[in-house]
């Protein structure tokens, strides 16, 4: 569709071509976003994740998301999942995107120790292990078929489907299955905090497949071995999901270097779905000094488009949002995904500004809150 253009609202990363006719295909119709919501130990070790107050706190940030985009609150914890600081969860960006489009929302359950209190897709899973043991995830491939059939039947009923998660120490998890696939030889991936701290994430996922008996590259073609020994419960569901789905329908998959490795292990199962996957982000995620989207995704497959949302947070007037231009949180619950959605789905009626409005509008009924 070469007369199509883009708002300014969105903006083309990799092949741009392929981003055009994917976002074409969605242009006004309508879209259904989902979240994997999953836990794993590994973001318990200290110093791998800032998505939580204290290391601890990270197992609640999944559930507390998920009650945040379905409620408006949070019944797990008290307050609001924040990272040291008081900067506030990801979700308030997708919470606007999904009020402004109205656009149906669901919850998958990936596997998580503490769970959401509310109405969940079920796919079999249970929470992850650290990395460390070499042995993270249970039953993977019956959270995969679950997922498939999951994406398969969203597929039947709307024109897109957003796939998305919230699973703190997601990128560790991340790193160590794009590296057992050898996708990535070296640390490219995100972090919550502008201090990336990826001397330790290297360590821990090194020490991960060495206590799996893997070597970079020897998982190349059976991802879901590389999610069971190092991956995290969020994986095999979004990976069935986007399989499902995408055989269908274009799917966007809303999230940053997290989801780069739920895309590699869809395109290793499955590459006839590449012409219907884009990955929706944010422009933070991508200007990331600390991290390469670009590189990680042209790795995954040269072909595969990114679009992101060109936010601005740098002239609000609260300073926990202030700091996303300061290198903090960049990505998470979908909010890149969501919100080029929201935009695809309005035929661009809805835009940065409108979100940005309405981001502030329910800030500030989390801080009365």
């Amino acid at each position: 569709m070469e007369s199509f253009e883009l708002p300014t609202s969105i903006g083309v990363s990799g092949n741009e071509k392929a981003a055009k006719d994917i976002l074409s295909r969605m242009w006004g119709k309508r879209g259904v976003f989902t979240c994997t919501v999953g836990n794993t130990m590994t973001s318990t070790i200290p110093g791998v994740s800032d998505a939580g107050d204290t290391p601890d706190l990270t197992l609640f940030t999944p559930a507390a998301d998920a009650e945040m985009l379905v409620l408006g609150r949070t019944v797990c914890m008290k307050g609001i999942p924040i990272n040291p600081g008081g900067i506030p969860t990801p979700a308030t960006l997708t919470m606007a995107a999904l009020q402004l489009s109205d656009m149906p929302l669901y919850i998958v359950n990936g596997g998580t120790k503490i769970k959401p209190n509310l109405p969940c897709f079920e796919v079999g899973g249970t929470y992850g292990e650290s990395i460390l043991t070499g042995k993270a995830v249970s039953n993977v491939h019956g959270c995969f078929e679950m997922g498939k059939i999951l994406g398969e039947m969203l597929s039947r009923t709307y024109d897109f489907v957003v796939i998305s998660e919230s699973c703190a120490g997601g990128t560790t998890t991340a790193l160590a299955v794009l590296m057992a696939m050898g996708i990535l030889k070296e640390n490219l991936v995100s972090s919550s905090s502008p201090n990336n701290p990826k001397e330790l994430k290297t360590r821990i996922v090194n020490e991960a497949l060495a206590a799996a008996g893997i070597k970079v590259g020897d998982l190349a073609k059976d991802p879901l071995r590389a999610i069971e020994c190092v991956g995290d419960p969020m994986m095999p569901a979004n990976v069935g999901m986007l399989i499902g789905a995408a055989k269908n329908v274009p799917v966007i998959v809303g999230g940053g270097t997290q989801m780069a490795a739920v895309i590699a292990a869809a395109l290793a199962l499955d590459r006839t779905i590449l012409g219907n996957v884009v990955q929706g982000t944010t422009r933070w995620l991508l200007n990331d000094p600390n991290s390469d989207m670009k590189r990680i995704m042209g790795s995954v497959h040269p072909d595969l488009p990114i679009a992101y949302v060109n936010m601005d947070y740098s002239e609000s007037p609260y300073e926990g949002l202030q700091a996303y231009e300061w290198g903090y949180i960049k990505e998470g619950v979908g909010c890149g995904g969501s919100s080029v959605a929201a935009i695809v789905q309005s035929a661009g009626e809805i835009t940065c500004s409108d979100l940005l409005d309405r981001v502030h509008s329910i800030y500030r009924k989390l801080l009365d809150i």
